[in-house]
């Protein structure tokens, strides 16, 4: 979707032919219908068995001239309309895509082309709603997307040719392995699937055949096609059976010694060229292959859970990375469907380095005042898949709190993960970590912030009970926040981290994080990506001035309650403070359409270089 409407008539055209309910949803979603359903539509007059240019010129000859613009929307059209068809369709059109603007310039064009009016004046008003999504921000982030999911491939001075693929192992059987086992056999790669256990083993097994066979029992997948799936995965116990494997990736749990020990057995078992990479999400991959007698096979290949469902790869590279590791990791992403990202090895990569300052800001905003429904209600308001309350729930309250006992440090701080702490230690001691916790004395499928029963979710009162003495014992006053302030902490923060991390060399351009918060984050289409909403929507100054207000009360209560752990993410990025003051000396004016200001900048300090 490019935030644009069907133009040359369209709008007004397939309404003279085809019924409302074939007619709108080719409009609001672009789907195109196969020649014999168009045909039967009426879309379509006749479908050529041979030369299509003779038949076509046959047909024509045949009949006299029928003009669309001269005919008449057929009654049946206009009374659909009449009785609300275009009401309910906008109406699911604005659900399923939130925030777009497109669908209701397309229901107006629809509505007049259905109306007493002529063809002539459909038309005006078909170019009036084309002309104002045209120039929308709207209609220019999507595509400004369109072009950075091209551009993601596309890695500077990389010249080297990918190795092929033919045999992948993954270590590993459970969520993510499997999902990753799915996604290599239904692109007809052979897959080795190890754990260390039979049972473990079994599960893993037993998940990835009840994916396939559940899709079998709802008519989407045939039955010999899954089993041809299930045939190419052979499951193992032995480090062995990777002897013949092109790549490997590892996917056990986010423990630094486990993966080091793994490494070292796979670094005996394996052919010398062949590409050792890890799942880790945010582990320092260059400490993990400096294991290998040769760090330079190996490459972070960090899928998103499901993997067999998310679209995103982010292919981090490693100090010691060839050329030719980095070519193969990145067409393996192709192979697989993904939209592989290329980014460098720091902390959490680019997706869960910007993920902390706001779920940081969320967890302290609820310490202040503000409510759960509140915080997630506006994240979904701004366009999110979620709020980060849920979110949490969903992949887990205990995924960091377990980082921080291991390290035997519970007020530890990282760049993946920050404070405050006290209502997540709080639940997680009750083993309260979210969906993958049910609680049978109170009915509930998952417990963490939600209480979850069936598609249902509520708050749980003791969550907000216990909010209450941790503000009592932090000396913290509740307030009233107002959704604008709560957007600002929530999103601001990140988008600061994101210039941080292009500024320090760990991305390519500033497309390829909207990229990675399109495709794994939820981030909404409508506002580009967290780089091109601060750009487009925000504004640069603006977002700097807003930064430094934050930053500025950040360092008052920090200073006055000795019980807040200290932040930084407010404190503006040098390179933002370098694209202002570019923007008020004129440079924008220089700068090329549709090149964001922080790529300008980028580009004449480093002069096409990179520290990737």
């Amino acid at each position: 979707m490019l935030g644009l409407l069907p133009g040359g008539e369209g709008t007004q055209r397939i309404v003279r032919v085809a019924p409302l309910e074939v007619a709108l949803p080719m409009l609001l979603t672009g789907a195109p219908q196969k020649a014999e359903k168009a045909l039967k539509a009426g879309i379509v007059d006749a479908i050529a068995k041979g030369d299509v240019v003779e038949e076509a010129a046959k047909l024509a000859l045949s009949r006299p001239p029928a003009p669309i613009s001269k005919r008449p929307v057929p009654n049946a059209n206009r009374f659909k309309v009449h009785g609300g068809a275009l009401d309910g369709a906008e109406a699911m059109a604005v659900n399923k895509a939130k925030g777009m603007i497109a669908p209701s310039g397309i229901i107006a064009c629809v509505r007049a082309a259905c109306s007493s009016g002529s063809f002539k004046e459909g038309l005006q008003v078909e170019g009036r709603e084309f002309t104002k999504l045209l120039f929308s921000v709207q209609s220019a982030a999507l595509r400004h997307l369109f072009f950075a999911e091209r551009m993601i491939s596309k890695v500077p001075g990389l010249k080297a040719q990918p190795a092929p693929i033919k045999k992948v192992g993954i270590l590993g059987s459970g969520l993510m392995g499997g999902g990753i086992a799915i996604c290599c056999a239904q692109k007809g790669l052979q897959v080795v699937l190890k754990d260390a256990k039979q049972e473990w083993l079994d599960a893993g097994m037993k998940s990835i055949t009840g994916i396939w066979m559940g899709q079998v029992k709802r008519g989407r997948l045939p039955e010999a096609k899954a089993k041809g799936y299930l045939s190419l995965i052979k499951p193992s116990l032995a480090f062995e059976d990777f002897k013949d494997c092109d790549l490997i990736v590892e996917a056990v749990p986010e423990i630094m010694s486990l993966k080091k020990e793994v490494f070292a057995a796979l670094d005996a078992n394996t052919r010398p060229d062949t590409l050792i990479c890890t799942n880790t999400s945010g582990l320092n991959i260059d400490e993990i292959a400096g294991v290998l007698k040769d760090p330079s096979r190996c490459m972070g290949t960090h899928f998103f859970s499901p993997a067999n469902v998310m679209q995103l790869l982010e292919n981090v590279r490693t100090a010691k990375a060839t050329d030719r590791v980095i070519a193969t990791c990145m067409a393996f992403g192709k192979i697989l469907g993904k939209k592989a990202v290329l980014v460098g090895n720091c902390d959490g990569f680019v997706g869960n380095r910007m993920l902390a300052p706001y779920a940081s800001q969320a967890a302290t905003l609820l310490e202040e005042g503000a409510t759960v429904d509140q915080i997630d209600r506006v994240a979904q308001d701004f366009g999110m898949a979620m709020g980060p309350m849920t979110l949490g729930d969903l992949v887990g309250q205990e995924l960091f709190w377990k980082q921080r006992k291991a390290a035997g440090d519970m007020k530890k701080q990282t760049k993946t993960y920050m404070g405050p702490y006290e209502l997540n230690d709080w639940l997680c001691e009750r083993n309260r970590f979210g969906l993958k916790t049910p609680d049978k004395s109170i009915g509930a499928k998952g417990r963490g912030i939600y209480i979850h029963k069936g598609r249902d979710k509520v708050v749980d009162p003791e969550v907000v009970a216990q909010m209450d003495k941790i503000r009592q014992a932090k000396g913290i006053t509740a307030r009233a926040l107002p959704d604008q302030e709560i957007e600002e902490r929530l999103f601001f923060p990140m988008i600061n981290e994101g210039f941080r991390i292009l500024e320090e060399g760990h991305a390519l351009r500033s497309s390829d994080i909207d990229i990675v918060y399109l495709y794994g984050y939820g981030f909404p289409p409508a506002k580009g990506g967290p780089m091109f909403f601060a750009e487009n929507y925000v504004g640069l100054p603006k977002l700097l001035e807003r930064l430094q207000v934050h930053a500025a009360e950040t360092k008052r209560k920090l200073a006055g309650n000795k019980t807040l752990l200290p932040v930084d993410y407010f404190e503006p990025s040098k390179l933002l403070l370098e694209c202002v003051q570019a923007e008020k000396s004129g440079m924008k004016s220089k700068v090329p359409p549709g090149v964001p200001m922080v790529d300008a900048v980028l580009g004449m300090k480093k002069k096409g270089g990179s520290k990737l």
